[in-house]
């Protein structure tokens, strides 16, 4: 399940790149070609609207992955270690449950979208709200490997707590980044 849930990590952040690259390439050329020719691509704003409903669910799910959603956890760090195991345990289900609801309601939006094209591009408009079903299934493997390590582990950590070490891991992988990336610039010199 491990080795599934990281291919699956690092595909989302391939694809939300990719993406994220087409769109401003997108964005930018509609700019340039309105504001310097005086004419523009009507293709490209429904194109936009694709890209940026399949990025904002598949950043969606990478954030889960990496626990970056906001949360406030004044209270949950004032409890007992105990309490605080019950509650992330609850967190991890309800959520579990949650998503798996927008996956199934998602699916069937997206299936009777199917039949209505959008209006210049033609490509069915469920196409957009296929990102929230298919998303959330990826949501769905990342909650259950958080439940399963939360059970295994009897840990606070998962989806839905950063420990201290993890939060300290994170910032030395950043740190070590970026010397590698000023030193291969010294090197270019």
């Amino acid at each position: 399940m491990k080795r599934i849930i990281t291919v699956l990590d690092t595909l989302i952040f391939a694809v939300a790149g990719v993406l994220t690259a087409v769109l401003l390439f997108m964005v930018l050329l509609q700019s340039l070609c309105r504001n310097l020719f005086n004419f523009s691509f009507i293709q490209i704003e429904e194109l936009c609207i694709l890209s940026l409903s399949w990025l904002t669910f598949l950043a969606a799910a990478y954030a889960v992955r990496h626990c970056a959603h906001v949360a406030v956890d004044f209270f949950f760090n004032k409890m007992p270690r105990p309490f605080r195991y019950g509650l992330n345990l609850v967190t991890i289900v309800v959520l579990l449950f949650l998503t798996g609801f927008m996956a199934w309601h998602g699916w069937g939006l997206a299936i009777r979208q199917m039949r209505t094209p959008l209006p210049v591009t033609h490509i069915p408009r469920g196409y957009i709200y296929l990102a929230a079903p298919v998303c959330s299934v990826f949501m769905i493997l990342f909650f259950a490997d958080a439940l399963i390590d939360c059970i295994q582990t009897h840990g606070i950590l998962g989806v839905v707590v950063d420990s201290e070490e993890q939060i300290q891991k994170e910032l030395a992988n950043g740190q070590q980044l970026a010397k590698d990336v000023l030193d291969k610039g010294a090197e270019g010199r």
